[in-house]
């Protein structure tokens, strides 16, 4: 395994962690805003099958492709907190 393979599976098992312990302890707005997102998930999947199958592989695929980048978005932004992290310690003196 690649160095950055390595490095992507850790971030990938840190931010899985982190968000399973943040579901955990969720208040009730957003325990809410899961459960609406999981029913409109539902209700989109049944609009979806419901189209041609050329407009449901547009959809597919442009719903894929947007977690996807939210994905990496989301990667960068851990690392980039990771480094911000220690420049602050390092302005701090603790490093």
């Amino acid at each position: 395994m690649e160095k950055s393979e390595i490095f992507e599976t850790a971030i990938r098992e840190l931010t899985e962690t982190a968000i399973g312990k943040r579901r955990e302890t969720l208040d009730d707005s957003e325990q809410q805003l899961y459960a609406e997102v999981t029913a409109l998930s539902s209700q989109a999947r049944d609009i979806v099958k419901s189209l041609p199958e050329d407009q449901q592989k547009i959809l597919t695929n442009y719903f894929e492709k947007t977690n996807l980048i939210a994905d990496h978005e989301c990667q960068h932004l851990y690392v980039q907190g990771v480094k911000d992290c220690v420049e602050l310690l390092k302005k701090l003196g603790v490093l």
